[in-house]
């Protein structure tokens, strides 16, 4: 258990933990770089095809969802195989 006593706050250090400099410089960056890129690429399909950005995006979505049970299911397949 971790006790702050009343100088907390004198002695507290400068600038933030290292843990939040790299999260906010290396992290976050990265991230909303993946994002906009995801997102301009998600435009040019969308202009390409001529299909809503929404109905493209469903269908990704669908498809992971899709992907994700029958990995799943298999795994839970092969459990039950052992036994």
């Amino acid at each position: 258990m971790m006790v702050i006593g009343r100088d907390y706050m004198l002695r507290k250090p400068d600038g933030p933990s290292a843990a939040k400099h790299f999260l906010h410089t290396q992290l976050v960056p990265r991230a909303v770089n993946l994002a906009g890129g995801l997102e301009v690429a998600l435009s040019r399909a969308s202009t390409r095809t001529g299909i809503r950005p929404a109905v493209i995006l469903g269908g990704i979505a669908a498809a992971t969802v899709m992907a994700m049970v029958r990995l799943w299911e298999s795994r839970a397949g092969t459990g039950q195989r052992r036994v």
